[in-house]
């Protein structure tokens, strides 16, 4: 038998088994990884990978160690694993988890070598289509691969119909934000913090290995080509391997070397990625902090999955979302531009700040990730050309809280959920940055590197961020913040009516008039009305004959204090007005971004 079929009820059952079975062991004392090595012969012809590797592992907890829990796919073939002497209490190959118990406990503080040799090769043809991480070209895998450590809360079941049907309780929610212990771990592992990185990595002769890390050798041998990676600081547990044919092309930002790796049929958005890389880095080292590594890479890998993704240095990229999307459309958003910003911002948020396994971690990373790329892209662009993304990003969130199984939280207390760190995270930064200002928000950012960055636990949390950004911003702006971040608001601004007469001197009285509501809402939707107290954009724009969105010009653009639900301006412009409306760049937490506008009528 070379494959096995597991129906997707047998998938749950086991997800279910595997909870309730290893659960318990989830806050079990483990060693920490503080140094991996690790060799790695790719061979694509096979679409088979060996790895050679090696922990070094250290007790930094208080107590003995007595057990190591091991998790490694239950696809792989494990040819060695050799550690400290040691009997097996559990060997569960349906679950790839093995329990070892050593003969003499890890005492507090002490070191010990953990090395595994480990095969992967795919046998015929599976029904699920089988593995794409290693293939003929573009082979892209992560330290995922690795023997990991204890329990994987990823595993869980999500589903409440499914958890029910399987005898399982609520789903556990993330550690709260006022968790102290949870402080001990990052949110992306509970096994390490930063760690040294190195790796000797082969493939096949015509093409080439990429892994994080500075290049120290390449050489050819029996017919296969290597190359040595090894990082010069310490690192998050994140890493990657890639391999593949590609063409290099090369460019510079100051000292910095930028190198896209790209397959020879795809270079139409090369020189796009490039442009964004240099203005990225740009940006982000003068306003939050220098950039630490000694290189940017670009790696383009095949579009079995629509992601790119941030390593030290290094970032692999979908050909789905970047090398083959199609940017002649002047209108449209440039999301390879956005992407490569936001992954190179990562580079700070993550890669130097990176947040603790509480509610609200990935605010840190993914949120900030989104404004750090909005500002480049409001610097590349204009401000009137944000519109459309900001607008995109709200209708997104608002469609997807419908999606939410469990309850929605506010931006600050998020559990990783991807509608609110990204969709809400954009619209959320860019109304606090228009509010305070760029160099205000940017200064507080930068002070909250200088003292966050490449900490040790205990990790830093949104409510830090929080206190940071009080201390860095008037008190006015305070109620702001904490509608923002630590509610869940929504405005309802609508433009009701919009007319205009010309005057004799040629100028044009616009009427306009608005209603605002002020909403906020608890995790399962219930609503209650707020106080209205807001400073609000109000706008005319003026649009040639049978022009579009991109064509039109700002007559008018101010903030308005609102406290009333119904209000009516009276506002003069030069020119003969278009649209006119409240909020119409869709910067605030909207209700429906669609009536912010209204088409202005000539009396």
């Amino acid at each position: 038998m070379l494959n096995r079929y597991v129906p997707g009820d047998l998938a749950k059952e086991r997800s279910a088994e595997y909870e309730k079975t290893y659960r318990p062991f989830k806050d079990l004392p483990k060693p920490r990884i503080t140094a991996i090595r690790a060799d790695v012969d790719i061979d694509p012809a096979k679409r088979a990978v060996a790895i050679r590797g090696h922990y070094r592992l250290v007790n930094e907890t208080a107590a003995p160690i007595a057990e190591l829990h091991v998790a490694i796919d239950p696809s792989v073939e494990v040819d060695r694993l050799e550690f400290a002497p040691h009997s097996v209490v559990k060997a569960d190959d349906v679950h790839g988890y093995t329990i070892y118990r050593l003969d003499t406990p890890m005492a507090p503080g002490a070191t010990m070598d953990f090395a595994f040799d480990l095969r992967f090769e795919p046998h015929g043809f599976p029904l699920d289509g089988g593995d794409t991480q290693v293939v003929y070209n573009g082979t892209f895998f992560n330290n995922m691969a690795l023997p990991q450590f204890g329990y994987s809360e990823g595993r869980q079941l999500t589903d409440r119909n499914d958890r029910r049907k399987y005898g399982l309780p609520d789903l556990p929610r993330m550690p709260k934000i006022d968790d102290e212990a949870a402080r001990a771990n990052t949110y992306i592992s509970d096994s390490a913090d930063w760690v040294d990185f190195e790796t000797i990595v082969s493939t096949a002769p015509d093409q080439i290995a990429l892994a994080p890390g500075y290049l120290q050798r390449e050489w050819t041998e029996n017919g296969r080509r290597y190359f040595h990676y090894k990082s010069e600081a310490k690192l998050l547990p994140f890493f990657s391997w890639l391999s593949a044919r590609w063409e290099v092309k090369r460019d510079r930002w100051n000292d910095i070397p930028i190198e896209v790796y790209y397959d020879a049929k795809h270079p139409y958005n090369v020189d796009r990625m490039i442009e964004s890389a240099k203005k990225s880095l740009d940006y982000f080292t003068r306003n939050f902090s220098p950039y630490q590594f000694r290189q940017f890479r670009i790696l383009e890998f095949p579009g079995y999955s629509s992601f790119a993704q941030a390593f030290a240095g290094t970032i692999p990229y979908s050909e789905s979302i970047g090398f083959i999307a199609d940017l002649r459309d002047q209108d449209a958003i440039d999301y390879v531009f956005y992407v490569t910003a936001h992954e190179a911002a990562h580079q700070w948020w993550a890669h130097q700040v990176i947040g603790a396994n509480v509610q609200g971690a990935t605010m840190l990373s993914e949120s900030l990730a989104q404004y750090s790329a909005l500002m480049v892209m409001e610097h590349e662009y204009g401000p009137q050309k944000m519109r459309k993304f900001l607008k995109y990003e709200l209708d997104r969130y608002l469609m997807s809280r419908a999606t939410e199984r469990v309850e929605e939280l506010p931006l600050a207390l998020n559990e990783n959920q991807d509608y609110i760190h990204y969709r809400k995270g954009s619209v959320v930064f860019y109304a606090l940055r228009d509010m305070i200002g760029e160099d205000t928000l940017n200064a507080v950012l930068a002070r909250f590197l200088r003292d966050k960055g490449f900490q040790q636990p205990p990790y830093t949390t949104t409510r830090e961020f929080l206190a940071y950004l009080r201390e860095g911003t008037d008190p006015k702006y305070h109620r702001f913040i904490e509608d923002l971040f630590e509610k869940i608001t929504f405005w309802d601004n609508r433009a009701v009516e919009a007319t205009a007469v010309k005057r004799e001197d040629g100028k044009y009285a616009v009427t306009l008039k608005l209603r605002s509501a002020m909403l906020q809402t608890d995790g399962k939707g219930a609503e209650t009305e707020a106080p209205l107290d807001q400073w609000v954009d109000i706008g005319v724009f003026a649009r040639p004959p049978g022009g579009k969105e991109s064509d039109e010009r700002v007559l008018y653009l101010q903030k308005h204090h609102v406290t009333e639900q119904d209000t009516t301006l009276e506002l003069v412009v030069d020119e003969v007005p278009y649209e006119a409306g409240i909020d119409p760049y869709n910067k605030l937490v909207d209700r429906s971004s669609e009536d912010n506008r209204k088409r202005v009528t000539l009396k």
